[in-house]
């Protein structure tokens, strides 16, 4: 690749000659991730896609000049998604940038290399392991809008070299920073994307939100893995973020859909990959019964806003959207999240020393405190909370409350 097209594209994205606009400062990921930009283990983003990591990495970067007094031209961000780099997504293409970065600066100090998208050049994990093993002084930063295939290649190659971490569309607490006037009833219909936050326009949002969801799906799945039938998995997609929360039986999509059980389990896998879904197993202490293929799991979405662009029927599916929105808040902090069930009583997420659940209205079913109780006989030493509308007393809080607190 000539020097003059790598010039023009970092200088686009660097902050070596000019200040980017690196928007609101999540000052939450900033505080976790930056102590570990002095250790030498790769520092892995992982998220679905538009859901801030870049903004976060050019936040890092200019945290690190302000902070430490880290010279600017220590700094080197590639973003591999830009479309000048689109017939060069070989590894050579990180050969060729770092040694025009290193011609241009003659920077002999450490380098803080930054490379956004990574999974859109194959092999990406050998080339950094070589690199990291080498007594060359760079500290990797990488993104990726892939769980799997980062996960994958992490694993076998720089197992003990990497550190990850999770990042997600804004929280409740988040998208009161960017726009204090968004109300909550805001929020679960257009959900915490940045981009979505901070445009004003509901039919922008909406059209964002759109434009999102297929992108996921044809870039992080279909062309990804390289999938023939793409109609067949843009419905199934629709259909399993429209029902979120539902569970989800492979032979009855199988049916309905007209795919194979091994295909649908692809597919689902593929979405949980790419962050579009998440998968809620069922509760047990006992791996044979937790895993037990009659023991359907729950799927969500991980914004309720891509919930809106494919379910019309927002206000008919209220407590759908309260039930995805907890579930939101519940992966902040744990990472396992698991149902239960018995023959008539349900308890909607479990998670360490605490059984939840959620209701749209304040004039509570009965079934909602008995699920909880019947929960509780089995494993008393979990405590109960049941999240309402509106309410707060004894065991009950309102759902604003629990995405503050």
């Amino acid at each position: 690749m000539d020097n003059e097209t790598i010039l023009n594209v970092l200088k686009r994205w660097n902050i070596w000659e000019s200040n980017i606009n690196t928007g609101i400062v999540r000052e939450k990921y900033i505080q976790e991730i930056y102590p570990y930009l002095e250790r030498k283990e790769v520092l892995v983003l992982k998220g679905i896609r538009r859901s801030g990591k870049s903004k976060i990495m050019q936040q890092l970067m200019k945290e690190l000049v302000k902070r430490d007094k880290v010279s600017k031209d220590q700094l080197l961000y590639l973003n591999l998604e830009d479309y000048n780099f689109a017939q060069n997504l070989k590894i050579s293409l990180f050969d060729d940038v770092l040694k025009f970065y290193q011609d241009h600066t003659k920077n002999k100090k450490i380098v803080y290399f930054f490379i956004d998208e990574i999974q859109n050049i194959p092999g990406w994990e050998r080339w950094i392991r070589t690199k990291y093993d080498l007594p060359e002084n760079i500290k990797f930063i990488v993104s990726g809008s892939s769980a799997s295939l980062l996960s994958k290649e992490l694993s076998t190659l720089l197992t003990g070299r990497n550190l990850s971490f999770v990042i997600r569309p804004l929280s409740f607490n988040e998208v009161l920073i960017f726009d204090k006037k968004i109300s909550l009833q805001e929020y679960m219909k257009f959900g915490g994307f940045p981009e979505v936050v901070l445009e004003k326009s509901p039919e922008k949002k909406l059209k964002l939100l759109q434009q999102y969801f297929e992108d996921i799906v044809h870039k992080d799945i279909i062309n990804r893995y390289e999938i023939r039938n793409t109609k067949q998995l843009l419905n199934l997609a629709r259909y399993l973020v429209s029902v979120a929360g539902a569970k989800v039986s492979i032979n009855k999509l199988s049916k309905t859909f007209g795919i194979s059980k091994d295909a649908i389990a692809n597919y689902i896998n593929y979405m949980t990959d790419a962050y579009l879904l998440f998968e809620v197993p069922f509760f047990s202490f006992s791996a044979k019964v937790k895993h037990d293929v009659a023991r359907l799991p729950k799927l969500y979405v991980l914004d309720n806003g891509l919930i809106n662009v494919v379910e019309v029927k927002y206000s008919k599916n209220e407590g759908q959207m309260f039930e995805n929105t907890v579930l939101i808040k519940l992966l902040e902090k744990f990472k396992e999240v698991s149902y239960w069930s018995d023959m008539s009583s349900e308890v909607d997420f479990v998670v360490e020393g605490k059984a939840i659940n959620v209701t749209a209205t304040d004039k509570i079913p009965a079934r909602e405190w008995k699920g909880l109780e019947e929960f509780q006989k089995e494993h008393k030493q979990f405590s109960l909370l049941l999240v309402a509308r509106s309410i707060d007393k004894y065991n009950a809080i309102s759902l604003k409350k629990f995405l503050e607190d």
